[in-house]
């Protein structure tokens, strides 16, 4: 029902106030994270972009059917304490959610559906930033945040989180 929601929300504002329907984009912190790629698989065609961070999902989704791709964003603490960065884990809420991804695992899911080719690397001080250019019309990217747990990071290579949000999902259009 979280989904239809959603899409309710997205017709009722666009009914009440002017919206450009082509930039309507998500982004999501931890649980919200993890809503974030519900929206990418049940609702790709409505989204733009999605910036999700320091969440996951099932390694064996229910359904994942996208009617196009979408641009994505993944920021994640390498110390992450609660979302573990490196292994994949038991949900211990609900028994059919299964085995969640790693953080590597989920960007490389990602990556393969979206038809990205190679990645490109760039190391600093403050985190290890992924970029898969080659996703036809969108792009996917991941921030490992070194030094940082399951909180966020007031900034990545100096730029407010907020803003290395705005400047990625902005980039992207519906066609």
């Amino acid at each position: 029902h979280d989904i239809e929601f959603v899409e309710a929300i997205i017709d009722g504002v666009a009914d009440q106030y002017p919206v450009d329907l082509k930039r309507v984009y998500a982004t999501g912190y931890s649980l919200g994270s993890m809503f974030t790629y519900e929206l990418m698989c049940h609702l790709s065609d409505r989204f733009a972009g999605i910036a999700s961070h320091a969440g996951t999902m099932p390694i064996n989704p229910n359904s994942c059917e996208m009617d196009r791709n979408v641009a994505l964003m993944h920021i994640h603490g390498a110390e992450d304490w609660l979302i573990s960065y490196t292994n994949s884990w038991g949900w211990k809420a609900w028994d059919e959610v299964g085995d969640m991804h790693s953080v590597p695992s989920l960007v490389a899911f990602w990556a393969e559906k979206q038809g990205c080719g190679a990645v490109e690397i760039f190391d600093s001080a403050s985190s290890e930033h992924q970029v898969y250019p080659d996703c036809g019309d969108v792009r996917v990217e991941h921030h490992k945040v070194k030094n940082v747990g399951h909180e966020w990071p007031m900034s990545i290579n100096g730029v407010s989180t907020h803003q290395v949000i705005w400047d990625f999902v902005s980039e992207f259009s519906n066609p």
